[in-house]
């Protein structure tokens, strides 16, 4: 154990890894190379932190209680200058867009706010090399989910359109101090190229978060209630090609795509 770590606070929805072997092997899943930089979101009593300066990389963790702050100040003060620390909110941090796109994004999740974080990083995916994130089993499951799986959601699109998702490890909540009442799972974001779309990006996440607000209703009801008028939703289905009948989670993130080419941009 750590000497002297913070308890671990529910307000800061925190749930550390239990020992340091987890932690080293996960870092190990990472690969890390000499001279990579990493971003860790939310850096807790620093026992992922260790790991990864176990190795030749660079490190810099966003950590926003200050009593986990201090300890890993103290680390920082002994890592010859591989470790940085900034205390704050990862939700109000903007990375600079000179730290990419060699950035590696890594964290164990403060899992109340593990999909706010997920779109973070989609907003800032032109700088990241790659992300490893611990999450609530169900968080994967939606990152994970293909067209036509019940489980596909807005998440699942929103990270799909320029992510590939891979579960690396599952883990119960043995795994973690104090235990959450969830299983969790450890994952790989690997950055793709988006689909070629002459909409504006605004626009298509729009369309997509139209499509997912109404999850009981077809896709065309869904938008209608977010705002696009029938006959403007069937002809863009006919020239598509979508059914009638089709639901948001039937879709690949290129029909999507092509969804927001086709609809026009509502005025706000």
């Amino acid at each position: 154990m750590i000497a002297s770590v913070p308890v671990p606070l529910r307000r800061f929805s925190q749930n550390w890894l239990a020992n340091d072997e987890l932690a080293v092997a996960l870092v190990r899943s990472m690969e890390p190379q000499s001279g990579d930089h990493f971003l860790e979101i939310g850096g807790g009593e620093g026992r992922m932190t260790r790991a990864l300066l176990q190795h030749d990389v660079r490190v810099t963790t966003i950590e926003v209680d200050t009593r986990c702050c201090e300890t890993l100040e103290a680390l920082a003060r002994n890592s010859a200058g591989k470790l940085s620390v900034i205390h704050g909110d990862v939700l109000e941090y903007d990375p600079p867009a000179s730290s990419g796109p060699e950035l590696r994004f890594v964290g164990n999740l403060p899992y109340a706010i593990a999909s706010p974080i997920m779109r973070w990083t989609v907003k800032h995916h032109k700088i990241v090399s790659d992300a490893y994130y611990m999450v609530p089993i169900d968080i994967a499951k939606r990152i994970l989910a293909p067209a036509g799986s019940s489980e596909r959601a807005l998440l699942s699109v929103l990270v799909g359109w320029f992510f590939d998702g891979k579960m690396i490890r599952r883990l119960g909540p043995g795994a973690f101090r104090p235990e959450p009442k969830i299983k969790s799972a450890f994952v790989r974001l690997q950055p793709h190229e988006p689909p070629a779309c002459t909409a504006r990006q605004q626009h298509c996440q729009t369309v997509v978060q139209g499509s997912f607000a109404h999850r009981r209703k077809t896709l065309l009801n869904s938008l209608r209630q977010s705002g696009w008028q029938r006959d403007e939703i069937e002809r863009a289905f006919a020239t598509i090609g979508i059914d009638m009948g089709a639901r948001a989670e039937a879709l690949r993130v290129i029909q999507f795509a092509r969804l927001a080419e086709e609809l026009p941009e509502l005025i706000q």
